[in-house]
């Protein structure tokens, strides 16, 4: 919707280009209530519907939510797409989330880096596939790196600390782990695992 605003209060507004913005928006903003309403059902019943779903799309999808106006802040992405080959049986919105999730907490921690570099890495990992996000920022702390997964543990400044809890719970409610350690460049790496869809 900002996209919108800033070219409608051009010199000489482009009208179709607006059009594509407010229409890209509502779309996402439909998308955004369905993930409300699948996570509620999940936190509510535990609901978790399993399909075969292309890694690579699951990737494509949360990240045109999550890297919003991230390249505008100078963030430079690589979703890894070309390794990203593998069905994954997973619940595709719940599972988006998660990368959402990552992905947004990743630029977010970069605001104030130098170097601003987000990447997507996709690796086998015995029956599972191993998504990975990194990011440069400054890395987490080692006295809050313990606690990160709990409830209401949050290193923002105007942070709930409830989206790396729920992202824990999602992946573990798919036979996954969600875990975190230091990037060797700086930053943080957040690896999950999901099951692969059977033959």
């Amino acid at each position: 919707m900002k996209a919108a605003q800033r070219l409608a209060e051009a010199p000489q507004p482009d009208l179709e280009r607006i059009r594509q913005a407010l229409e890209r928006g509502a779309q996402q903003t439909l998308r955004c209530g369905e993930i409300i309403r699948r996570l509620r059902g999940f936190v509510a019943r535990g609901e978790v519907e399993r399909r075969p779903e292309p890694v690579g799309k699951l990737i494509e999808e949360a990240s045109a939510l999550a890297l919003v106006g991230a390249k505008e802040h100078g963030v430079r992405v690589d979703l890894g797409l070309v390794e990203a080959v593998w069905i994954v049986e997973v619940d595709r919105v719940q599972i988006q989330q998660v990368l959402l999730n990552l992905m947004r907490n990743s630029v977010e921690a970069m605001e104030d880096s130098d170097r601003r570099e987000l990447s997507v890495r996709v690796t086998p990992a015995e029956g599972m596939v191993q998504l990975t996000v990194a990011d440069t920022g400054p890395g987490v702390a080692p006295e809050v790196a313990g606690l990160l997964f709990q409830p209401f543990v949050t290193t923002k400044a105007e942070g709930m600390g409830i989206g790396l809890s729920v992202c824990r719970t999602i992946v573990e409610a798919h036979g996954g782990r969600l875990w975190m350690e230091p990037n060797p460049g700086g930053g943080s790496l957040f690896h999950f695992t999901v099951p692969v869809a059977s033959a």
